[in-house]
């Protein structure tokens, strides 16, 4: 065998180079769109329902595969240093990007079985290093922050209760009396609640404003006279 052939078998083609790092990276992005999905839903108080949920992770996934092909980042690959393009480094377009958000989740798992991406390989793209290094990387972080954003947000509305699930645990539970009257130690729930209480009750909401004066002295004396 000469080295040359030697050599050229060691070298990986270009398609998976990277693929181990774009199946993480999918990964990341798949999960924090259905978080992002999760978390619209709750922050709009809607009744989350398996297929309302369902259409807003979907579309939050489907809206994020989009800006994935006409610029080639995505938050996840931006976290792991990569893009996706095409041939002689142009970005995969709004079609691939469309066509990916069905072909991703699936490579997940292909990937695992074939260990190599075949959707990819047909849709023409694959993954490449960010240019320029650290310089080039931060370059390209206005896009991926505004992603984190949405996610810490989405993250926010999950853990917090939603109004109707603050006036259920206030009003209707013995914990929350409990929490409305500071006799036991403060929990997470207690303490998001009674400020999803204050806030409400400061913004107009006068449901919750004669709840808290009348019901809850904890969050009374918190918004005040």
């Amino acid at each position: 065998m000469s080295d040359g052939t030697l050599f050229s078998m060691d070298t990986p083609p270009t398609e998976a180079r990277f693929q181990n790092r774009l199946w993480v990276a999918d990964l990341l992005d798949l999960t924090g769109a259905a978080l992002v999905g999760w978390g619209a839903v709750r922050a709009a108080e809607w009744v989350s329902t398996a297929g309302l949920l369902g259409f807003a992770m979907g579309a939050s996934w489907l809206l994020l595969s989009c800006v994935g092909g006409l610029t080639g980042l995505t938050p996840g690959r931006h976290a792991l240093g990569l893009k996706l393009e095409r041939a002689e480094g142009k970005k995969p377009g709004l079609g691939a990007g469309l066509l990916r958000a069905l072909t991703a989740p699936v490579e997940l798992v292909l990937q695992v079985v074939l260990q190599r991406r075949p959707l990819d390989e047909q849709l023409g793209v694959h993954a490449s290093v960010i240019p320029g290094g650290l310089r080039g990387w931060a370059r390209s972080l206005p896009l991926p922050l505004v992603g984190l954003v949405l996610l810490l947000g989405a993250v926010w509305s999950i853990v917090t209760p939603t109004r109707q699930e603050m006036l259920q645990y206030l009003d209707r539970t013995l914990t929350g009396w409990h929490c409305c009257h500071g006799t036991r130690e403060v929990t997470w729930q207690c303490r998001t609640s009674l400020s999803r209480a204050v806030r409400n009750a400061s913004g107009g909401d006068t449901e919750v404003a004669d709840f808290v004066r009348n019901e809850c002295p904890v969050a009374a004396a918190r918004l005040g006279p």
